[in-house]
């Protein structure tokens, strides 16, 4: 691969200036997995670069694959999908930015990354063909929450976890006890050295949050289950994730 021009697909992860006029851009590609690639000239006025790449387009690229260093050059990139209606929803603009975090830093390299490449595609593509307007619930305690956001944070967790093979196993689930208890450290029902109550309930909502008629308030019981288990398993950082819930529980 080193010294080959290689062409791909990919869909930006993040951007952050090299110089005054040059951009390093992290892609998520089908075969070659996370890549970044150097952007040189970026922002010229002349660029040949300007309009051709920003946060979560899917664009065709050809890329110097260099053999001493991770950072590749750039040399050509093409949009396919800007989608353009992720800017001015905040709450699908936050969601996208959290999954590409998640990505950058699960994802497996080479091959192996092809179905975290459909996943991320597939799941920008839901929030950006989503209504603009959100569903907001009251909570018995009588605070607000946009459910709807929240129970697409849930789905797109679940589905980064069994990605990452750490899928939670509810099949020891009782339906008929108000809670079973569920071993984070083990992942299953049953006790352990980290152990929490579950609800059926809460079990539904993590296993079908698209389903409709999840009480807001148990949908919240598994944003928190789900921010344990990540945590304990995939090592995330609970402070993004604390200010990513906060966010998206903010009322319009």
């Amino acid at each position: 691969m080193a010294g080959e021009i290689i062409k791909t697909e990919g869909i930006v992860l993040a951007i952050r200036p090299w110089s005054r006029t040059s951009h390093v851009v992290t892609w998520l590609t089908p075969d070659h997995g996370c890549v970044t690639t150097l952007v040189k000239g970026a922002v010229r006025p002349k660029s040949a670069f300007l309009g051709q790449y920003d946060l979560f387009y899917t664009c065709d690229l050809l890329y110097y694959a260099r053999a001493t260093a991770d950072l590749h050059a750039l040399r050509e990139t093409m949009p396919r999908a800007l989608r353009e209606n992720l800017r001015g929803r905040w709450r699908e603009t936050a969601l996208a930015g959290y999954a590409a975090g998640l990505v950058k830093d699960l994802a497996p390299a080479n091959g192996e990354a092809a179905a975290w490449f459909t996943f991320l595609d597939s799941l920008l593509t839901r929030l950006e063909s989503r209504g603009g307007t959100q569903l907001v619930a009251t909570t018995p305690g009588g605070t607000r929450s946009c459910a709807s956001a929240l129970q697409e944070l849930v789905r797109l967790e679940m589905e980064i976890l069994k990605l990452a093979g750490w899928s939670p196993d509810f099949s020891g689930m009782d339906p008929r006890a108000d809670w079973t208890p569920f071993a984070i450290d083990r992942g299953r029902c049953g006790d352990g050295t980290r152990t929490v109550r579950l609800s059926p309930r809460t079990v539904a909502v993590l296993t079908r949050p698209d389903a409709p008629n999840h009480a807001p308030e148990t949908v919240e019981d598994a944003v928190r289950f789900l921010g344990v288990f990540l945590a304990y398993h995939l090592d995330t950082p609970p402070d993004v994730r604390r200010s990513l819930v906060a966010l998206l529980a903010t009322p319009s």
